[in-house]
């Protein structure tokens, strides 16, 4: 079942597709880890479907395609590893392209259109964006290109006139919650801690719930809170911290300092050291993906953090 606060973009997707005003490219917006790619692959599977339902009959032949990664219509955009070092790039390169361009002009080999998936679409390269441009200025026929992206204001001007925005709404706390603790085991102590830890991505709190991922947090905030009361050094603390994923966790430590701030402000006391620890921690989250020895950035932070006191 769709989550509630999906129902809204897929309904307009629904009538608009029934109603024939469905444009050749669908710019799907939204904060990472609201569902946006779930809605990406519930159109692209309908747009498929030889039974042209919504949803999808998933169990035609496109459909069987489709969910076996094999579909002879469909294309996916999205990070390749280089090819020279093998390591994934951070971008979308004018190569992929130029490849999708080809492939979009070649004639459908089984279903009603062709479909491509883009995301996310910031992520392409100032080359790559030129070159998409000149498809969505001369659409081929009867395809559909869907772009799924977390900061469409990244994207050019030219590209966001192009296609219709699907704009995803993120649910508030409460509703957020409710959906939690009604789709996991989780109670809503858990739920409220999966969901702080996630930045408050309701899909990425329930892969915490389900993962038991959300014991560790309980873990870690036990020991920051024992880093405030000088009861644990903060060497002890970091192991604590041991493998829980890392963007996640810098993301989980600012919305703890900034907890912090607002406890400090309420207290009329100084929240400047909180506050610098929460930007510390914005800060340390940008080189989760280059080299930069994680240990050492977590065992710093750690170190101010003990310097605040109860």
């Amino acid at each position: 079942m769709i989550a509630p606060w999906l129902t809204a973009v897929e309904t307009e997707f629904r009538e608009r597709l029934a109603g024939g005003r469905l444009a050749h490219a669908l710019l799907l917006s939204g904060p990472a880890g609201c569902g946006k790619r779930d809605l990406a692959s519930g159109f692209i599977a309908s747009l498929l479907c030889l039974e042209t339902t919504y949803p999808a009959c998933g169990s035609c032949r496109s459909c069987s395609l489709l969910e076996s990664g094999a579909h002879p219509d469909h294309q996916l955009l999205t990070f390749e590893d280089h090819p020279k070092s093998g390591e994934p790039r951070k971008d979308i390169v004018i190569e992929q392209v130029r490849r999708l361009i080809a492939a979009s002009q070649l004639t459908r080999g089984l279903s009603p259109r062709k479909t491509a998936l883009l995301e996310p679409a910031e992520a392409m390269t100032h080359g790559a964006a030129n070159a998409l441009l000149k498809t969505l200025e001369e659409p081929p026929g009867e395809a559909v290109l869907v772009l799924v992206s977390h900061h469409p204001e990244r994207l050019p001007a030219t590209i966001r006139s192009r296609c219709q925005n699907l704009h995803v709404r993120p649910p508030d706390r409460t509703q957020a919650l409710a959906w939690l603790t009604g789709t996991t085991d989780g109670d809503v102590e858990s739920a409220a801690l999966a969901l702080d830890a996630a930045a408050g991505s309701p899909l990425r709190a329930r892969r915490l719930l389900e993962d038991g991922s959300t014991d560790q947090y309980r873990l870690v905030s036990e020991s920051l809170e024992r880093l405030l009361a000088a009861t644990e050094p903060p060497a002890d603390a970091a192991a604590a911290f041991a493998g829980l994923d890392p963007e996640s966790l810098w993301t989980w430590l600012s919305l703890r300092a900034a907890s912090e701030v607002r406890r400090r402000g309420a207290s009329g006391r100084d929240m400047r050291p909180a506050s610098e620890l929460q930007q510390l921690a914005d800060r340390y989250r940008r080189f989760v993906p280059t080299p930069v020895r994680k240990d050492l950035l977590l065992q710093d932070w750690l170190i101010q953090w003990s310097r605040l006191k109860a």
